[in-house]
């Protein structure tokens, strides 16, 4: 898989990551459909940290590489460590990560996933984790998607933990610590209404053109809510689209 990143980094302009960091019941499986309405596109859904864990992997053994020299004797309780190679390891896991779950297509210009588990029960090392994703995966950007905590609290599972809006507002206040930039975008999934500004602004930032046909479409395509109940997000998005009578 590493030949698809050579490959495109030759195309520096079509080529990239995009990955969507936030928490449960944010409304993060709609906005994954929203960004695979763009041409080349290919947004998964959760791999339940998977990544994380390949992640904590690399950190292990660079520390390790780092903290025990030496371990060139049979009889040395690192012995080998001195012929470890870190960066080919975090190499062949990513490339294995990108052609094994990421699944790259013909035509994808763009590879990704959502993911909801960054509260700090999920990730303590948030600055280093997404140091990894923006040095691992060549011109990463990362979107982190947020709603308001009151709402996400009320919603699911999460009615039923007792310190679920202080959970969620701690892991909200953790992303947005991060600053905005050409890397990092701080969607607020509350804000789309009938204007679409909002996803514009997204879709502004990461260069692209706004399918508004497409784009309503999704918006009125239900995501992510349990049989016979209708999630509140998705009840959102209509009450944003009624104006237009696009319900």
């Amino acid at each position: 898989m590493r030949a698809w990143l050579n490959r495109r980094a030759e195309e520096p302009h079509e080529r990239g990551f995009l990955f969507v960091v936030t928490y449960g019941r944010s409304g993060s499986t709609l906005l994954m459909g929203l960004l695979n309405t763009i041409p080349g596109y290919r947004i998964r859904g959760e791999n339940a940290n998977a990544l994380h864990h390949l992640y904590q992997a690399v950190r292990a053994v660079r520390d390790g590489r780092e903290t025990h020299q030496g371990g060139n004797r049979a009889t040395d309780p690192w012995y080998g460590v001195d012929q470890w190679r870190p960066d080919g390891f975090e190499r062949a896991l990513v490339d294995a990560f990108v052609a094994n779950v990421l699944r790259p297509a013909p035509g994808d210009r763009v590879l990704g996933f959502k993911e909801i588990r960054y509260t700090s029960e999920h990730v303590k090392d948030l600055d280093g984790y997404l140091d990894f994703l923006r040095t691992a995966f060549p011109q990463s950007r990362i979107v982190f998607n947020h709603r308001l905590p009151a709402d996400v609290a009320k919603s699911a599972w999460w009615a039923q933990n007792p310190h679920a809006l202080k959970r969620i507002e701690a892991a909200d206040a953790r992303m947005r610590a991060v600053p905005a930039d050409d890397r990092h975008f701080h969607f607020q999934f509350d804000e789309i209404d009938d204007s679409l500004a909002n996803i514009r602004q997204l879709f502004g930032w990461l260069g692209e053109e706004v399918d508004e046909q497409r784009v309503r479409r999704t918006l009125q395509t239900p995501h992510s809510y349990r049989p016979g109940e209708e999630s509140g997000v998705r009840a959102m998005a209509k009450r944003a689209l009624g104006a237009a009578g696009l319900r």
